[in-house]
């Protein structure tokens, strides 16, 4: 069953989806790239509100099991909420650069976490980052310059103890899979066409024109190729027979055998989540400028 929950902006608002992390269907958040106290940040607990957020857009957000809740903003600052207060404010600078800007979060626990970025200048100037927390501080991990780009997304696969980071260069014209151990970086593919990670069951998988890969004996390996079908982008789901993503002409299912537009909208699809029996997918409405979730469950 499907049905369509318009988020509460006046017209004059505007609204970029960024992130959806929950632990249960009824206590969702929502993450997005707008400046607004008013707008960037939302909970869901059977409906959407918008919540009070310090910052300057929560452009990351990284949920623990006991709701602890860490936002990462586009202004120098990571906030951490506990119990439904922000209680701490970490001040992120880097000699040279005017900006800090946090995209994306992983963490092994409260006291190892790790977050990706960029640094920029007011000329313009761009630099991928990567931090960590060691419980206490927020400190810049020493990696090889990736300049004019910045990073957008940093993930782990545990059985090949690997982190994999998504990033762009080229004035963001340029997609780059890059592999980071820790210590070092490297690059893994950069195309023109975007790349997307998804993670099924502890597995990494990167797509890009239409073709999913896997990390397998250090390198990518072509894992499906969905060519003349309308697969489009990262997916969600609960199993390599069972995800969910955006596709041409709404939202698209593969059940192991056939891809399909298992919901048809003309919406344009954003960041998405699943759980057991639900899904919720971010949707835009760019003719009316509406900016609606999408809430599947399967009856």
């Amino acid at each position: 069953m499907w049905e369509e929950d318009t988020l509460d902006l006046s017209n004059l608002e505007a609204m970029t989806f960024r992130e959806l992390v929950g632990n249960s269907p009824n206590d969702i958040w929502l993450g997005t790239l707008d400046a607004s106290k008013d707008c960037g940040l939302w909970h869901y607990d059977s409906i959407w509100n918008r919540v009070e957020f310090p910052g300057y857009a929560a452009t990351a957000l990284w949920l623990f099991e006991d709701n602890t809740l860490w936002v990462g903003s586009m202004a120098n600052q990571i906030y951490k909420m506990e119990n439904n207060v922000w209680t701490e404010t970490y001040y992120i600078a880097l000699e040279n650069y005017d900006r800090i800007l946090i995209f994306g979060f992983y963490a092994f626990s409260k006291t190892d976490i790790y977050a990706v970025g960029w640094a920029t200048t007011e000329d313009y100037q761009y630099k991928g980052i990567i931090l960590h927390f060691d419980g206490n501080s927020w400190e810049f991990i020493k990696i090889s310059d990736i300049i004019d780009g910045g990073f957008h997304k940093i993930v782990y696969q545990k059985d090949i103890n690997t982190f994999f980071i998504h990033g762009t260069i080229d004035n963001g014209n340029l997609d780059v899979l890059y592999k980071f151990d820790g210590k070092e970086i490297s690059e893994l593919m950069s195309t023109y066409y975007e790349i997307g990670i998804s993670e099924l069951n502890g597995i990494i998988y990167f797509n890009s024109q239409k073709k999913v890969y896997k990390y397998i004996n250090n390198s990518l390996q072509l894992w499906k190729d969905f060519n003349g079908t309308p697969f489009r982008t990262a997916f969600v789901g609960r199993s390599e027979t069972d995800f969910f993503n955006r596709a041409d002409g709404g939202i698209g299912h593969y059940n192991g055998k056939d891809f399909t537009v298992i919901y048809k909208t003309n919406l344009t699809i954003y960041t998405k989540i699943i759980f057991e029996d639900e899904i919720f997918v971010a949707a835009e409405d760019y003719d009316n400028r509406k900016h609606i979730i999408i809430h599947g469950k399967l009856k």
